[in-house]
């Protein structure tokens, strides 16, 4: 630790300096080990989220799983030194990696600069190679990653990539946590997973195919604006579409990592890796890589048709995805349709934001006046959710469950993912209905609605 510096806090003899990054089931900080006299990483828990009769189950697979972890010792894993169970919060002590998240690569420096891009894109495919190496280290002693994505890959300023969150994704502390068996990240799951079904490495072999097909073509393979979009063309049998890659050895390769059949996937990270080193011989891509390195185009609701500007949009989506995760996109369309001027969009946008000072804050930082406006029309204020309530909303436990039921025939057993966050977002039952509602079709909206509302009435 550099003289003078103050730690941040202590866990057990590690000393924190600097706070990496946060989530809802934990921080992670840079620190000192004085005993070895080397910086890790130290991944705090937040098990007081549990419920009391939860604790004991997760710190057993707590236990179970960051052990199985720890023997994973490979140059493409993020090493795992040390744990503690019983401290308050629990916490992993980890190798600290110097670098980048392939995620912050990918949606940052190249995602509209095609030139760079370019020069990138050969290089984090190659990457993959040694991606699959480590999973098959992995895999080799039993091991199942479950969440492997963009935001779980690390890359260092020499270009090594190392996988992150071994025997965390089990425990339900990836994007999505556990519910009936689902852990993972939905645009990269695959669709047994996604289902609830048995699952066995050939999930991380699909997610490591999903994240090749995002470096190549510049999207995730089944992405869309919702979360049940999104599990519906993963479910639905029809492949991913692979663009300018159709007809080469590489989008060969890449529809055979991704075939929703797992039976018709690669049977190991060994013979994906072979198939991927020979697709790159003489080259990543075609002649025409300038069309598939072409930068992505806008999600739903962002494109130029839009009555406000594009780049605002955007840039709004990407704030609220942050805050509200993935109604984020469903929160913004509707407000979008109600607001009659960008003003009048950044407050119902501000509105969906719980505490006032990040509202403050949210709405200085997109360019709008943080005094109070007058209020939002009547049509803007009756569509836009807000968590601004005098009164906090509770849901019994009883309607929990019939909520979660009811829901899961809509979207499949993520629904009990689905109400709890619900539940901690709503300001009353009418919102948490509407809620659970953005996560269905327009044809299945009006039945579900109809559900859910007589879980309310006495």
């Amino acid at each position: 630790m550099a003289e003078g510096t103050a730690p941040l806090a202590r866990f057990g003899r590690y000393l924190a300096s600097e706070e990496l990054g946060a989530g809802a089931m934990g921080r992670v900080y840079k620190a000192h080990d004085p005993l070895i006299d080397r910086t890790v990483a130290v991944k705090t828990i937040r098990a007081d989220l549990l419920e009391p009769e939860d604790r004991p189950e997760f710190l057993e697979r707590f236990r179970t799983e960051v052990r199985a972890a720890g023997r994973c010792a490979h140059p493409a894993i993020v090493g795992v030194y040390d744990f503690a169970d019983n401290a308050d919060p629990p916490y992993i002590v980890m190798e600290f990696v110097q670098g980048r998240s392939l995620s912050s690569i990918l949606r940052g420096d190249l995602r509209n600069d095609p030139g760079a891009r370019a020069a990138a894109v050969p290089l984090l495919a190659r990457a993959m190679l040694q991606v699959l190496d480590g999973l098959g280290a992995a895999h080799a002693l039993g091991v199942v990653h479950r969440d492997i994505k963009p935001g779980n890959i690390m890359v260092t300023p020499q270009g090594q990539p190392k996988i992150a969150d071994f025997g965390i994704a089990r425990l339900g502390l990836s994007a999505l946590t556990a519910a009936g068996g689902v852990v993972g990240t939905p645009s990269y799951m695959a669709p047994e997973q996604a289902m609830g079904h048995p699952v066995d490495q050939r999930i991380d072999l699909f997610a490591a195919a999903a994240v090749l097909y995002e470096i190549l073509l510049g999207r995730p393979p089944f992405a869309a604006p919702s979360l049940a979009e999104t599990l519906l063309r993963l479910t639905a049998p029809e492949p991913a579409d692979l663009g300018a890659l159709a007809g080469t050895t590489m989008g060969e390769v890449l529809a055979r990592g991704l075939a929703k059949d797992r039976n018709f996937r690669f049977a190991s990270a060994q013979e994906f890796a072979e198939a991927l080193r020979t697709a790159l011989v003489g080259g990543v891509l075609p002649d025409d890589a300038t069309r598939v390195l072409a930068p992505p185009a806008p999600p739903a609701g962002t494109t130029s048709g839009s009555a406000f500007n594009p780049a605002l949009v955007e840039r709004l989506r990407l704030d609220l995805a942050s805050r509200l995760g993935p109604l984020a996109v469903t929160l913004l369309r509707r407000a979008a349709a109600a607001s009659a001027s960008e003003e009048e969009l950044l407050r119902a946008c501000a509105a969906m934001i719980e505490a006032p000072e990040e509202r403050v804050a949210f709405l200085r930082l997109h360019g709008a006046a943080a005094e109070p406006a007058p209020p939002l029309s009547t049509a803007t204020a009756a569509r836009t959710p807000t968590l601004a309530a005098a009164h906090r909303f509770e849901l019994a436990p009883g309607t929990r469950v019939s909520a979660t039921e009811t829901l899961a025939f809509v979207v499949g057993p993520l629904a009990k993912v689905l109400v709890s966050k619900a539940a901690g977002q709503a300001a009353d039952s009418s919102h948490f209905v509407e809620l659970l509602c953005a996560h269905a079709t327009a044809d299945e909206v009006p039945a579900l609605r109809r559900k859910l509302a007589g879980l309310f009435r006495s």
